[in-house]
C-alpha cells in the first residue's frame, strides 16, 4: 500500500509500516509479580517468545495489556520494555488515550522510545460527538507526526465520513482498528471512507474471516499470547482464500473466544491469563475491575489446551479433526 501527503509526495517510512501490519497484530498480556507490581522482566521474555514465535506487529498498553488498570509510570515501562525487546524485529504500536493531555504526551512519549506506531484508545467519555472524536484523534495523532498512526474504533458512532475527515487533518493515520461487532457496519464503513488505509479487525480471530470478506488485510489478537500457531494458520487461511481452513480453524477456537466474550468480554483478559497460567508461562493474576476465573472455567480453558495439543493449524478438517 503507498501513502501520500496532501503535498502528493510518498512517505516511504509509513508505507513500509503498513506493509510490516498486514498482518496478525498480537497485544500481549502484562504478568503481576507476587507483589502485584508489574513483572517488567517477565514482560521482557514473554515479548520475546512472542516475537520469536514469528510475531511481526504487537501493541503494548493494548486492551489484552489491561491499559486502564495500569498507572501512567507502568504503561511509560511496559511500553520502554517491549520497544527494547523488539527492537526492528516486529513493529512497535503503543497504545495511548485517556484525557487528550495524557494522550498526546505518552504519544510522544512513545516516539522518544522508538516506536514505529500508536494505537489511539477509544475515548470512553460517556458524552462523544462524530466531530469530537475527529478532534481529538487528530491532535494526537499531529502530536507525532513521524510515527504511523492507527485509532481503535469501537463505537457504531464513528462513520467512514468521520475517518475520512480524519486522514485530511492527520496524514499519519495509516490505518484503523475496528472493533464494533456488525460485521455489516465494518463493510459500509470500508465502503464510506474515502481514503487509503489498511483496515484491521479489531475484534480478533472471531471476527477476522467476515471482515477480510469486507476489506481487512489484519487481525489483532490475545489468543495469540497463548498458541501463536493458531492465529498464524488462521492468517495464512485467509491469505489463501482458503475459506475451508479458515472455518476449521474458527470452529476449533469458538468456545476459548466464547469464553472471553460473555458477559460483555467481562472475562476477556482472565481467559488468556489463565491459559497462560496452566501452560507455566505467567500468573493467572489481574487487577480489578477484572477478576480471575472460578474453577469450572478453569477447568473449560484446561480442555480447551488439552484439545489444542498438537493441533496442526495449517491443516482443513480432512486432515486434522475439528473438535
Amino acid at each position: 500500500m503507498t501513502r501520500h501527503n496532501d503535498a502528493g509526495q510518498n512517505d516511504t517510512r509509513h508505507s513500509e509500516i503498513v506493509a510490516r501490519l498486514e498482518t496478525v497484530v498480537g497485544i500481549p498480556v502484562v504478568p503481576y509479580a507476587p507483589d502485584g507490581d508489574v513483572d517488567l522482566a517477565l514482560t521482557g521474555k514473554l515479548t520475546d517468545r512472542l516475537i520469536t514465535s514469528g510475531l511481526g506487529a504487537i501493541t503494548p498498553n493494548g486492551n489484552t495489556g489491561e491499559f486502564y488498570a495500569l498507572s501512567p509510570r507502568e504503561r511509560a515501562d511496559v511500553a520502554r520494555t517491549v520497544v527494547d525487546v523488539a527492537g526492528d524485529r516486529a513493529v512497535v504500536i503503543v497504545g495511548v488515550g485517556l484525557d487528550l493531555a495524557t494522550a498526546r504526551a505518552e504519544a510522544r512519549q512513545a516516539a522518544e522510545l522508538g516506536a514505529h506506531a500508536i494505537m489511539v484508545h477509544q475515548p470512553v467519555l460517556p458524552y462523544m460527538s462524530r466531530q469530537g472524536w475527529v478532534e481529538y484523534t487528530a491532535a494526537v495523532a499531529n502530536a507525532v507526526p513521524r510515527l504511523a498512526v492507527l485509532p481503535y474504533v469501537s463505537s457504531p458512532a464513528i462513520r467512514g465520513s468521520d475517518i475520512a475527515a480524519l486522514v485530511q487533518r492527520a496524514p499519519n493515520v495509516v490505518g484503523i482498528k475496528y472493533s464494533v461487532p456488525d460485521p455489516v457496519a465494518f463493510a459500509e464503513t470500508v465502503q464510506d471512507t474515502d481514503a487509503d488505509l489498511l483496515w484491521i479487525a479489531g475484534l480478533a480471530e472471531s471476527y477476522a474471516p467476515s471482515a477480510w470478506q469486507a476489506g481487512a488485510r489484519a487481525f489483532t489478537s490475545g489468543l495469540v499470547n497463548v498458541a501463536p500457531e493458531i492465529s498464524f494458520g488462521l492468517l495464512d487461511a485467509l491469505r489463501q482464500d482458503d475459506a475451508a481452513r479458515a472455518a476449521a480453524v474458527w470452529r476449533r477456537i469458538r468456545r476459548f473466544e466464547q469464553l472471553r466474550a460473555r458477559d460483555r468480554s467481562a472475562d476477556n483478559v482472565s481467559v488468556v491469563k489463565e491459559a497462560l497460567h496452566q501452560l507455566g508461562l505467567c500468573d493467572r493474576s489481574v487487577r480489578p475491575p477484572s477478576t480471575t476465573l472460578p474453577d469450572a472455567d478453569r477447568a473449560a480453558v484446561a480442555h480447551i489446551l488439552k484439545d489444542w495439543n498438537g493441533g496442526d493449524w495449517n491443516a482443513g478438517d480432512d486432515q486434522k479433526g475439528a473438535a
